[in-house]
């Protein structure tokens, strides 16, 4: 059993309380916190309403051990690529302050890395120039976690592991220059964050 569940956005397709009724049924019975981020198919005022009481959590902070989890919004209406807004950037500044003898794993939807797929790199993190330097100024960060992507995939920067993860449903070709599905099936990834700031963490796809 997880101490937590990580929902890196997209929860629903089409901006729906009944999705989002849904979604909390579907994970209300596991009886651990759910940490949530819009993605760009998500609404941000519906989640924030609907997904903000125990054992629900939009956006915000969490503390798990000597590990901070930090969630942030990157939805922009009507963009499905992302971008970080000041006060989401001051958010991240301010906590990763806040917790200087914590390790911090920052998750997100929108991809600061590109992905080698050149028609879904337009729908990136916009600014990812201003997140990067925030986190390369903070060895406490081991890890950065994102979704929208639709694929596995990972990689070391500055001693921090970045990586996406597959989505719950379908998933996208990688490295491919148009839009195409591959045929992998659902997936998630465990990811095990421990006391030394180390990360264990496995991609688990569906039979």
């Amino acid at each position: 059993k997880p101490d937590a569940v990580i929902a890196t956005g997209d929860l629903v397709q089409d901006e729906t309380r009944q999705g989002y009724e849904r979604f909390m049924a579907l994970l209300s019975p596991l009886g651990v916190p759910v940490h949530c981020v819009p993605g760009n198919h998500d609404s941000p005022r519906l989640m924030a309403e609907m997904l903000s009481a125990p054992p629900f959590h939009f956006c915000g902070s969490a503390v798990y051990g000597n590990w901070c989890l930090i969630m942030l919004n990157t939805a922009i209406r009507w963009d499905d690529g992302g971008r970080l807004e000041t006060n989401q950037l001051q958010i991240l500044e301010q906590t990763l302050n806040r917790y200087p003898d914590h390790y911090a794993l920052i998750g997100l939807h929108h991809h600061p890395l590109p992905t080698g797929s050149r028609w879904l790199d337009g729908l990136d993190l916009r600014n990812s120039d201003q997140f990067l330097a925030i986190i390369d100024r903070f060895p406490n960060v081991r890890a950065v976690a994102w979704g929208h992507v639709h694929q596995a995939k990972q990689t070391l920067r500055n001693g921090a592991l970045l990586f996406s993860t597959p989505s719950t449903g379908s998933q996208f070709l990688p490295n491919s220059d148009a839009f195409m599905m591959d045929s992998k099936p659902p997936g998630y990834r465990w990811i095990n964050l421990l006391p030394d700031g180390s990360i264990n963490t496995e991609v688990v796809w569906l039979s």
